[in-house]
């Protein structure tokens, strides 16, 4: 157990995942549940108060996240300038 721990923090934070405790206020990240299995939620989600929200709907997300990381959207924004 003592070499899976260092080595599963080492690939969480490769891919810039964090501790939830550190997760920014009001600002849209990503959230997963990490154990053994990565589950991660597909969309931008925000801190407030003592919960999680949608970023989108801003209605609650019923997870309790153990890890962030900043949202990344899948397609970046563009100009037409």
């Amino acid at each position: 157990m003592r070499r899976t721990l260092p080595s599963l923090f080492r690939w969480l934070t490769l891919f810039g995942w964090r501790d939830i405790a550190t997760a920014p206020v009001d600002c849209a990240v990503e959230i997963a549940v990490i154990d053994v299995e990565q589950h991660r939620l597909g969309f931008p989600c925000l801190k407030h108060g003592g919960g999680w929200f949608d970023a989108a709907t801003m209605q609650p997300i019923a997870m309790a996240p153990t890890h962030w990381r900043y949202w990344q959207p899948d397609v970046p924004p563009m100009s037409c300038c």
